[in-house]
């Protein structure tokens, strides 16, 4: 029986990765780089930050600090929120309501800074759900770490819980965690999802099938 959702964050409830993606891309126009579409979207979403960072220091071997770098990213992104409105994928709130009304327990599990998810959910005008953040972990995904400790967090088993992921390393971490996983297509191509074999995959949340609690009950 499904007790709990589990959400990643950006791409996930938040339309947010091309966001980040600018951000790094503004840091990285100094070194003539530019991180374009495809490389993000096979690469990179769901890596988090640091790992971008790390990435592309060494690659080009950067004369930068990573922790300095990061910090510089977070706040690059912090600022670009400012300039222009984020956006719920479609039909998050709606689910987000159903899923309260219903009782099912919440929370994030987010490889992104917790300063970062915080103010994305205050820029969508959600508030509430209870937030694992790339710091409170040792391993980032695929590592199923994460996944876990939102578990323990809401008090449920891993079986009792449903994942909802963006990303190739986010559906295998839920996976490795022993839960089900549900895959939206905003970010990854569906090749690449379709090969990590997630338990369900929808385009966004309005194509969701609600009977799909019942089925996972029986």
């Amino acid at each position: 029986m499904i007790k709990a959702c589990i959400f990643d964050m950006d791409g996930t409830i938040t339309e947010s990765e091309a966001l980040h993606r600018r951000a790094f891309n503004i840091l990285l126009k100094k070194y003539k780089l530019h991180i374009d579409k495809k490389a993000w979207q096979t690469i990179f979403v769901g890596a988090g930050s640091r790992f971008i960072a790390e990435y592309y220091i060494k690659k080009y071997q950067l004369p930068e600090n990573l922790d300095a770098f990061v910090d510089k990213r977070r706040k690059m992104y912090q600022s670009l929120l400012k300039e222009q409105p984020l956006k719920p994928v479609a039909g998050f709130k709606l689910f987000y309501a159903y899923l309260k009304k219903q009782g099912y327990k919440v929370a994030i599990a987010s490889s992104g800074h917790r300063s970062n998810v915080v103010k994305s959910l205050k820029a969508i005008r959600v508030s509430g759900i209870p937030i694992v953040s790339i710091e409170q972990v040792h391993f980032r995904k695929p590592n199923p770490e994460m996944y876990n400790k939102a578990a323990k967090m809401l008090d449920v088993k891993p079986s009792e819980c449903l994942v909802f992921e963006d990303s190739v390393v986010g559906i295998t971490a839920a996976k490795r965690a022993k839960m089900k996983v549900v895959a939206l297509l905003t970010t990854t191509p569906q090749q690449m999802i379709k090969k990590v074999k997630p338990t369900l995959i929808i385009k966004d949340y309005r194509s969701f099938p609600y009977s799909f609690f019942r089925m996972s009950s029986s």
